[in-house]
């Protein structure tokens, strides 16, 4: 697979979950299930696609100020199709990670080493409020370092299917427990955070959303290393757009 069949891969199954999430019961439930499972694949290969464009263009400086251009322009459109005003879209991850890999390629083996790490974890932290968490930067960041071919296409991808798999198991109990202590309280909350509580079998399909995060560590190792045809920002320009649709179909079902 050349770099233009994983961002195809990336995007259709970005946008299948996304719309499972956004459009939730207004889709069969059996269709969550591929859904899900496609979604998974979306950020490992992202990440990965990420580091392969760092190493490889030609002025990494405007890579990032793209790439933090179309988090901004996407941020009204994330918000409107999840209904929110909290948290912020992947592409923040994105742009906030090339950032760290030119700050860590620029401080590693000296003696300010420790300006990395010291940057590295509020960044952490602070991608908490955004789509994939604090794993997220962990993936960026190891897909940069790890040497051997092999280990760099599977250990990320490995890491966040554990990862997401135990975030989904934690929500789903901490959701149970809450309502069974305190019955109704968590309201519209437990429906949008364990939806296991309300839907077991909807439940299960989320559980179809990490298998595709481990199962994406196949894409990669099939990669050829080449680029393959252009259309650079289609898939900059795809992210917003596909928001703007989700949202505008949220409105229309109303």
């Amino acid at each position: 697979m050349n770099a233009y069949i994983l961002k195809i891969i990336a995007i259709v199954g970005m946008a299948l979950q996304h719309a499972a999430l956004v459009l939730g019961d207004t889709i069969p439930t059996v269709l969550h299930f591929p859904f899900q499972l496609a979604g998974g694949f979306t950020f490992p290969i992202m990440a990965f696609l990420l580091v392969e464009g760092y190493r490889h263009t030609r002025n990494v400086k405007a890579y990032a100020l793209r790439l933090g251009i179309f988090a901004l322009v996407s941020q009204p459109f994330y918000m409107w199709a999840f209904g929110t005003w909290f948290g912020f879209n992947i592409m923040f991850i994105l742009a906030i990670g090339v950032l760290s890999l030119m700050l860590y390629d620029y401080t590693k083996g000296g003696a300010h080493a420790w300006v990395f790490w010291l940057a590295f974890v509020p960044y952490t932290l602070i991608s908490l409020m955004a789509d994939w968490g604090i794993v997220g930067p962990v993936m960026i960041l190891l897909y940069h370092v790890v040497k051997k071919e092999g280990w760099r296409r599977t250990l990320s991808p490995v890491i966040a299917g554990v990862y997401n798999f135990g975030l989904i198991m934690l929500i789903t109990a901490l959701a149970v427990f809450v309502e069974f202590v305190f019955p109704g309280a968590m309201g519209a909350a437990v429906e949008g955070m364990g939806v296991a509580v309300v839907d077991p079998l909807m439940g299960l399909a989320g559980l179809m959303f990490p298998v595709g995060s481990i199962l994406s560590l196949f894409c990669l190792r099939a990669y050829n290393g080449e680029r393959g045809p252009g259309m650079k920002y289609f898939f900059y320009a795809f992210y917003p757009a596909h928001l703007a649709a989700l949202g505008l179909a949220t409105w229309l079902l109303r």
